[in-house]
């Protein structure tokens, strides 16, 4: 798994790209340049990491079973591995973000690893793979444990939500060219998590506001000041 680092101290912010992209992508678009303030004063440490989207949610031969094996030895390298060392260099939990694909990721990989991070800021997400696989009726135990609008409907125990509502979690979505069914998985992850009695930032921007990086620049430096208080 390769990834890039941005600065040298700060709150560990890990990056996940958009649909089959690659660790290059945030800088590519712009977005590294975009938080240079809170790279270079050392209060963010940035992580863009790669994605294997193509063996995955993407893969040509579109078999959903592989796809979702293939997707949790990922998450297993992410939880297992990567965070926890960012965890015990850096002594505090991570911000998890991402924007379109990269905001499922970060959110699916927060809500089921909340003991390593303790921020979400996911944009322009949708929160479950069946947009990815195409599921239907295919929606497996393996599909389901990463469909953060399904699992969260489950009952959840107390020390799991305790962390949940310590978080800050930050959502957002526009209602312009492309971002419709962003959207709606937005707002449904919103009502999935007032019925869990979880708070959350659930922004809504405006007619105006499209599926594409120079707004995602704008979001992020909105909301990264809120997501980084003490």
């Amino acid at each position: 798994m390769t990834y890039r680092v941005y600065g040298t101290s700060g709150k560990p912010v890990v990056a996940f790209p958009c649909s089959q992209s690659h660790e290059n992508l945030w800088e590519d678009f712009g977005m590294v340049d975009s938080l240079a303030e809170y790279i270079e004063s050392g209060q963010i440490q940035l992580f863009a990491m790669d994605s294997i989207d193509d063996d995955t949610f993407f893969r040509t031969d579109c078999n959903r079973n592989k796809a979702l094996r293939c997707y949790e030895r990922y998450l297993s390298y992410i939880a297992n591995e990567f965070l926890p060392s960012l965890v015990e260099t850096s002594g505090q939990k991570v911000l998890l973000t991402g924007c379109s694909m990269g905001a499922y990721h970060a959110a699916n990989i927060f809500f089921r690893w909340p003991e390593l991070a303790d921020s979400v800021i996911a944009l322009s997400g949708v929160y479950s793979p069946q947009w990815f696989l195409d599921l239907e009726d295919h929606m497996t135990d393996t599909a389901r444990a990463n469909s953060p609008l399904d699992y969260l409907t489950d009952p959840i125990d107390d020390a799991r939500k305790e962390q949940y509502c310590s978080s800050k979690l930050i959502f957002c979505a526009g209602k312009g060219d492309g971002e419709a069914d962003m959207l709606s998985d937005t707002q449904a992850l919103a009502d999935v998590l007032a019925a869990q009695g979880i708070e959350a930032w659930v922004d809504v921007w405006g007619d105006d506001v499209t599926h594409d990086w120079p707004w995602w620049k704008q979001q992020m430096n909105y909301f990264l000041p809120t997501a980084l208080a003490a």
